[in-house]
């Protein structure tokens, strides 16, 4: 039989890929950008020095110390600095009006005696052949922080596009693990139906076969020992009904709860847990000890909620044991806190389930076999005890090696 395909996995890889798609595609956009922007910031600044080499020449024309500047005929310092200024005035205000405002530097060359281009950077130059009395004479420009301006003018919309994909990847992935979440809630819940109809059904059921066979009997004349022993059966599977009905009416009284809070003391609770409890294990040929060590053992609580968590995580010790039972109930301090530790022999827990044991609803399957019987409600309420108490529970187990769960408490 061919396994199903899984389509939410499907559905995400689809997706990843096309995300990758998507950010390739944007890398590609963005190397074309910033070959097109290159090309109109490399027209601009031909305009700009266009414009610049014609009023310098103007103006070494117009001035012989402005001619000597431009040509590097020997000139003073000040003299140097002045025209160096001014050919600086004439190249910036050209480059403002073609919207060039970056940061360069110049220089004026003459290439038939000592052309030096500055290292690095692209040049841009300018010949003023034609247009002084000396040829030769050309006017280079660069900008350090061209690559930078270039990215940065063709990267924004990429930059946008790269961000608005990544918070849609994070919210196909938060949605994603909102479903499974969703699923695996439906798929608890249905198992929780499921096994409240069963649980309540068979003992519905024989209720109704031993009120049939009491009938019977009476009809066809009184038999007291049968009588007694449908009498029994009913009873046995009532208190099952009152156990069920007693546990979901404890789940829900936990919503809203406003009890107030009392001194509890733990080893007096532990020890009416436990003594519920001993006769069940001894006549499974088992033993129960208790080692309460703890020195502090009040806590601030609620008595009854605490009670039924105790005596809930003994009665899954006692219940998931096929061998002889043998269960420890012990306290010990740790700092500020009380440790609570109720261990067993029994089959144990998988660690991949230890996640989830305590999400309402889930049990621990074997294939699509439910081995023992519950709601799996009775982790959860624990759980829900721990948190209101600001407690925590930590589980130690593995398979076919037995269990230690384990309460801890503030001490009050």
């Amino acid at each position: 039989m061919k396994n199903r395909i899984d389509k939410q996995a499907l559905l995400a890889i689809i997706t990843f890929i096309l995300l990758i798609s998507l950010i390739g595609i944007q890398f590609i956009f963005l190397i074309r950008s910033a070959k097109l922007e290159q090309k109109h910031f490399n027209h601009r600044v031909v305009l700009a020095l266009s414009e610049s080499r014609n009023e310098i020449a103007r103006a070494a024309n117009a001035c012989s110390h402005m001619r000597n500047y431009v040509c590097g005929n020997k000139c003073t310092k000040d003299i140097q600095q002045i025209n160096s200024q001014k050919a600086d005035s004439i190249i910036r205000s050209n480059l403002a009006i073609h919207k060039v405002d970056l940061d360069y530097t110049f220089e004026f060359v003459n290439v038939d005696t000592n052309h030096s281009e500055p290292a690095g950077s692209r040049c841009y130059e300018q010949s003023l052949n034609g247009l002084l009395a000396e040829n030769g004479i050309k006017l280079l420009i660069k900008f350090p922080e061209q690559s930078q301006f270039i990215m940065a003018q063709a990267g924004t919309l990429f930059y946008i596009s790269i961000g608005a994909i990544i918070f849609v990847a994070m919210s196909f992935v938060f949605t994603s693990r909102l479903f499974r979440n969703q699923k695996r809630i439906l798929t608890n819940t249905k198992d929780f139906i499921d096994n409240m109809v069963h649980e309540f059904q068979t003992p519905v059921s024989n209720i109704k076969l031993a009120s049939n066979l009491i009938k019977k009997n009476i009809d066809a004349g009184f038999n007291n020992e049968k009588i007694y022993n449908y009498a029994g059966l009913i009873q046995n599977e009532n208190n099952k009904i009152e156990d069920h009905v007693g546990d979901i009416l404890r789940v829900a009284a936990m919503v809203g709860s406003r009890s107030e809070s009392t001194e509890v003391d733990m080893h007096q609770l532990l020890n009416n847990c436990a003594d519920n409890y001993r006769s069940s294990v001894e006549q499974a040929g088992g033993i129960l000890t208790t080692d309460l060590l703890a020195t502090r053992f009040m806590v601030k609580g609620k008595k009854e909620y605490l009670y039924h968590a105790l005596c809930n995580l003994l009665d899954n010790a006692i219940k998931y044991t096929i061998a002889k039972p043998e269960i420890k109930i012990s306290t010990y301090n740790k700092k500020n806190k009380l440790y609570v530790a109720i261990s067993d022999n029994g089959i144990g827990i998988d660690p991949k389930h230890h996640q989830n044991i305590f999400e309402k609803y889930y049990r621990v399957t074997n294939g699509n076999i439910h081995d023992y019987k519950g709601f799996g409600l009775g982790l959860d309420f624990v759980k829900t005890v721990a948190l209101q108490h600001g407690a925590s529970i930590q589980i130690n187990s593995q398979l076919h090696k037995g269990s230690t769960f384990t309460l801890v408490l503030n001490i009050g």
